[in-house]
């Protein structure tokens, strides 16, 4: 529990004459600008369009108000700059679409058993869908996992989502509904887990997962309201957070999912500057999707609070299941998947998506977690050109890539999550070997000069921007070397990567005045204490989106 002093808040005379009077002033506070030129400030100024007007001591802002400028003292408080998240899943993370049975993935199986066999009983839709078991431990286990579910509910199809999202687990008639039941052949991006048999076991990994989903959830007027609902609950998270900017990283555009972000800005309920990622299927017909993509670039006004402008690709999958792919294989791989891992889009379609997309406009977000799906992402975005292109996760990457962010102009986007402690990595070992401790190239790649952003991939992490930042700071030699470094990755730099750097991102004369007042001072804390500060006051463009209570 915190306490807040109340907001002052006076109308005060003008002190000087000025080209434009301030709508809005701030004083009394600690702004940290992220400009370079003046980094610290006490007070801001803010005209009726929501720009800044002046930052700098009271008594040079003071010279912007009038008699209708509304002050407000933020008892020494610290401002910054809106936070920027590159890298959510905002519809999803806020969707009852995805499921309400949730688990503990620290949790055994027999309690998981118990809360599904709980959901079953409940069950009212035409599929069971869930969220949150450990794969490792479903597996290791002994049982089949798709025996299991059967006898809680053989009719009703079920698919429980792992807590990373790349694997699901399924009972027998979702994976006859999927098609996967008897079919010896993985999709494209995707692995079906089978026993000695050939019989599929109920566990499916990565692309396979999001065929299901797609079975589960097909386009349908019953999920708009759902779908738009998550939009919209989604706003109030971000702007909870200081979140005044956000991209979302994989928009299921054959779903519905466009639809319900358009219908709340033509509704002007979006709280943050938004970037959607459109999802590049990697099992449909390439010349089909591409022009389907192509069509659906809008980059928008600069008003406008929506733009879809980026294209989202998977190369590869996740360490954990063995499906992130590896330059040297596996110590041990799951049975059925590839020693090195797999791929969502091999190298030569890649390529030509990384190529034809950036054409039209489009900014590359990639996702590349081993080191061959880093260098095949770095030589498609070669052949692509220059953009904002960036890597999303970058875990593992080889000496010789490095420097090849920086030639290219590549962003590298991380989420240091809590799955990056000595004890995660620890528990890599067994699968990639030493490989495991040099994981999350963080330092390797800031020091080499190339733009590095931080961002949550809400809901597989929580969504808070000063939890990601303690993370950060937290990994020693991988990690961030200061606090001005980790925020810069937040906002000025993110700013950068959705294009919005000339007007956002940080707090200077000209740009917009999004920004956010925290309840202490993070500048004085140890950094693992970072994470406990709380977001007080979110303006979006001078505009109140979000207050605590109390404040």
């Amino acid at each position: 529990m915190f306490r807040c002093l109340p907001l002052c808040v006076a109308l005060l005379a003008p002190l000087a004459q000025a080209e434009e009077a301030a709508s809005l002033l701030l004083h009394n506070a600690r702004i940290y600008t992220v400009d370079a030129d003046q980094p610290w400030a006490e007070a801001l100024a803010v005209s009726e369009e929501g720009e800044i007007l002046a930052v700098g001591s009271q008594t040079e802002v003071e010279e912007f108000a009038d008699d209708d400028t509304e002050f407000v003292d933020l008892g020494g408080r610290l401002v910054l700059p809106g936070f920027q998240d590159s890298h959510a899943h905002v519809l999803d993370a806020s969707s009852e679409a995805q499921g309400d049975c949730p688990l503990e993935a620290a949790g055994t199986l027999q309690q998981w058993l118990d809360e599904i066999g709980e959901c079953a009983e409940q069950a009212e839709g035409d599929w069971l869908l869930g969220s949150g078991f450990s794969l490792h431990t479903l597996l290791d286990s002994g049982e089949s996992p798709r025996a299991l579910l059967d006898e809680i509910a053989p009719d009703l199809p079920i698919a429980i989502m792992e807590e990373t999202s790349h694997s699901y687990w399924l009972n027998s008639k979702a994976l006859q509904l999927a098609g996967f039941d008897g079919e010896r052949i993985d999709p494209e991006g995707g692995v079906i887990l089978r026993d000695p048999q050939g019989m599929a076991t109920g566990v499916v990994l990565d692309n396979a997962g999001d065929l299901v989903m797609d079975k589960a959830l097909p386009p349908s007027k019953a999920l708009q309201p759902l779908y738009y609902q998550a939009v919209l609950d989604g706003q109030d998270e971000l702007a909870r957070n200081g979140i005044t900017s956000v991209a979302d990283a994989r928009v299921f555009w054959r779903r519905g999912h466009l639809e319900a972000w358009q219908k709340a800005a033509r509704e002007d309920r979006l709280k943050a500057r938004t970037s959607l990622g459109l999802w590049a299927y990697p099992q449909l017909d390439d010349g089909e999707q591409l022009a389907q993509l192509k069509a659906l670039y809008q980059p928008g006004g600069e008003d406008d609070l929506l733009h879809i402008t980026q294209i989202k690709l998977y190369v590869d999958g996740i360490v954990h299941n063995t499906t992130a792919r590896l330059r040297q294989p596996y110590q041990h791989s799951l049975a059925g998947v590839d020693p090195r891992g797999l791929y969502y889009f091999g190298p030569e379609r890649l390529a030509r998506y990384a190529r034809e997309l950036a054409a039209t406009g489009f900014d590359l977000h990639i996702h590349t977690i081993g080191d061959q799906a880093v260098r095949d992402a770095l030589d498609a975005i070669e052949q692509a050109g220059r953009g904002r292109h960036r890597l999303t996760h970058v875990e593992l990457v080889d000496q010789a890539d490095i420097p090849r962010f920086r030639q290219l102009g590549v962003i590298a986007d991380f989420q240091p999550s809590p799955y990056f402690t000595p004890s995660f990595l620890k528990d890599n070992q067994p699968l990639i070997g030493q490989r495991a401790y040099q994981m999350l190239p963080m330092r390797a790649l800031y020091d080499s000069g190339v733009r590095v952003t931080l961002s949550s991939d809400w809901d597989v992490n929580p969504l808070s921007p000063l939890g990601i930042m303690q993370n950060a700071l937290g990994l020693g030699s991988r990690g961030l070397p200061n606090l001005e470094a980790a925020i810069r990755a937040y906002t000025l730099d993110a700013a950068y990567t959705l294009r919005q750097e000339e007007s956002t991102g940080s707090l200077e004369v000209g740009k917009q005045a999004d920004l956010l007042v925290l309840d202490r001072d993070i500048f004085k804390l140890p950094p693992a204490q970072i994470g406990q500060a709380r977001v007080l006051w979110t303006l979006l463009g001078g505009e109140e989106v979000y207050r605590a209570a109390g404040f």
